[in-house]
């Protein structure tokens, strides 16, 4: 290689140096912002987001429709047996008045 050559070459690899790190700046400063964030704690508007979320998640219902189906179900269930139970009292006590 000449020593013309060689000079472009040197060249070509410090501009793709400058260009590479031109390039990466966003992504540097938005890695250090990240770190600065986490050290110094949460921020005012960090705060406000989180309660937030908190909130919403506090104001939704422990159960869903499902849930509250299979509910409904179990106390027209119960409600059932407690009649059927007084039915069969009802008849062991007529059965015994007519055996005595």
């Amino acid at each position: 290689m000449s020593g013309e050559g060689e000079f472009a070459m040197w060249i070509a690899i410090g501009a793709g140096q400058i260009a590479f790190w031109i390039a990466m700046t966003p992504i540097i400063k938005a890695f250090a912002e990240r770190i600065s964030r986490k050290g110094g704690g949460p921020t005012a508007e960090r705060i406000e987001q989180l309660e937030a979320r908190l909130a919403a998640l506090e104001g939704k219902s422990p159960t869903t429709g499902e849930v509250d189906l299979q509910h409904e179900r179990l106390v027209e269930l119960e409600e059932r047996l407690d009649f059927t139970e007084r039915m069969l009292t009802q008849q062991a006590g007529a059965q015994r008045g007519g055996e005595r």
